[in-house]
């Protein structure tokens, strides 16, 4: 039987020790002792390397694919077969879709007046805490309920959410808050809503929340 040659010929191996230093020389005898598991090493490697850029390859074509799905779904999500697809896609969207696809299936189910849908959609963005995102869904979502005649519910999203609301929300939010609360029957809770904004908007604008505030006043006293 004849053996198999090795990966490096005696001849080359030959040259490259009389050709290297003595202080190199442990280093090539390494080197030529190990080739064979080196050389799997580099195909490995180089493996990985490979795959890893057909995985993102292959990721940024998903997301590209899925934009595109997106843009036509939600450009046609008038029926409530398209509303259903655009469902479907919200729920399996690769995750930094998902955020853009919830924000169109919201505004879509607005637009054929379901509302149970939208606050539902709103919900879901809400609860990925998308912070550019957060506190609009948080106000879409009682919206939703409003448009429902769900007020108490609407209240409670919005009392929850005024805590953490982004500075640049915080007013909108408790503006809606105070409405809503009156709206659902707790008027002293409106009241001092309205107390607290009308301190703190400008002075054109106090005189809107003083009415408000004297209104419900009256409401109570009756």
């Amino acid at each position: 039987m004849v053996e198999q040659n090795e990966s490096h010929s005696p001849l080359l191996v030959d040259s490259l020790q009389h050709s290297v230093s003595k202080e190199a020389a442990p280093l090539l005898n390494f080197v030529l002792k190990h080739i064979k598991a080196i050389t799997l090493g580099l195909v490995l490697l180089i493996s990985v390397i490979v795959g890893a850029g057909i995985y993102n390859y292959i990721h940024e074509q998903n997301i590209l694919e899925a934009q595109e799905m997106l843009m036509t779904l939600s450009t046609g999500a008038s029926t409530e077969s398209q509303l259903n697809d655009l469902r479907t896609f919200a729920g399996t969207a690769p995750e930094q879709i998902r955020p853009a696809a919830l924000l169109a299936l919201a505004k879509a189910s607005l637009r054929v007046k379901d509302y149970a849908g939208a606050a539902n959609a709103w919900g879901k963005l809400q609860e990925l805490g998308v912070e550019s995102l957060r506190d609009l869904a948080g106000l879409g979502r009682a919206d939703a309920y409003a448009r429902m005649n769900e007020y108490k519910k609407a209240q409670t999203v919005l009392t929850q959410m005024l805590p953490t609301a982004s500075e640049a929300y915080k007013l909108p939010v408790k503006h809606q808050l105070a409405i809503m609360a009156e709206k659902s029957g707790d008027v002293d809770t409106s009241i001092v809503l309205y107390k607290e904004i009308e301190e703190s908007v400008p002075e054109a604008n106090k005189a809107f929340y003083a009415h408000k505030i004297a209104a419900l006043n009256q409401k109570i006293k009756k």
